[in-house]
């Protein structure tokens, strides 16, 4: 990372810490992903040398998430506004069709400005942190391996029927998964033959289990909860604090995970903004 990146990341810390402290919320600022410096699209307002505002699109495929943040002592003078305007005026040119606009659920500002901008709900995403236990044993019939180059073709469609993505963004998000080396994707086997992934993205002291899919022909057999306690038993060995995402109304993973030790802790809710 340049000097330059390194110094804007850290103004990017400084301002997110203080917005959360204003106000009582979490923000997801992927500062991982700033750091990496891909896959996000910067926007922000200075005054002198201090950050005040700031506005990330992170993006993979034609959907471009939106998050950001204004120093308490500026607000309500437009300065979101305008990065938001500069933002959708720039991200057509990337191949992005459609804003998805993230805001902590418990969030006045951020609510205020998604209902301004007209944004239609689309989803709650709880995040969710795994409180160490005694783990059971997991089925012999389940097992997990480091992905491959022969399982290219599997990912793909396990994404795109799985989330319900076009093929092509699913495509996308794996180059740049392979291209990340912070994250590690593991092929889940039921007797010997693949039934679905699990990928684990380190960030610091923190693993965060996402892009959990089981084939939709072998669900209901107890793959995916013995292949989360196989990768739950791997990860409290390395002393690691676990947490996820689950969208709120996917009422089987996310009981699947309270069953298994997972906690809610935060709120985020997202909103869609065409852009045509």
């Amino acid at each position: 990372m340049s000097k330059v990146g390194i110094i804007m990341l850290k103004k990017i810390t400084e301002l997110k810490t203080l917005c959360e402290q204003t106000d009582g919320v979490q923000l997801k600022l992927n500062e991982d992903t700033i750091q990496s410096g891909e896959g996000v699209k910067m926007f922000y307002h200075f005054k002198g040398d201090e950050l005040i505002a700031y506005l990330g699109v992170y993006y993979f495929g034609s959907v471009g998430e939106v998050c950001g943040m204004v120093h308490p002592d500026y607000r309500r003078q437009g300065l979101f506004s305008a990065l938001f305007k500069e933002a959708c005026d720039a991200v057509p040119d990337m191949g992005i069709k459609t804003m998805l606009l993230n805001t902590p659920a418990q969030s006045e500002s951020g609510q205020a400005f998604v209902k301004s901008v007209k944004a239609t709900y689309k989803m709650t995403e709880y995040q969710m942190k795994w409180e160490p236990q005694i783990i059971p044993a997991a089925s012999e019939a389940v097992s997990i391996r480091q992905a491959e180059e022969k399982d290219r073709q599997f990912q793909i469609k396990l994404d795109a029927k799985g989330f319900s993505v076009p093929v092509e963004d699913a495509e996308q998000f794996l180059n740049a998964e392979r291209n990340d080396p912070s994250t590690i994707t593991y092929i889940i086997e039921w007797n010997g033959v693949p039934a679905g992934k699990i990928r684990i993205h380190s960030n610091d002291d923190q693993k965060w289990i996402y892009g959990f899919v089981v084939s939709s022909d072998l669900r209901g057999k107890g793959i995916g909860r013995n292949a989360l306690l196989l990768v739950l038993n791997q990860l409290q060995q390395e002393n690691a604090e676990v947490h996820l995402e689950v969208e709120a109304e996917n009422k089987g993973p996310l009981k699947l995970y309270e069953s298994c030790g997972f906690k809610v802790y935060h709120a985020q809710d997202y909103f869609n903004f065409p852009l045509s």
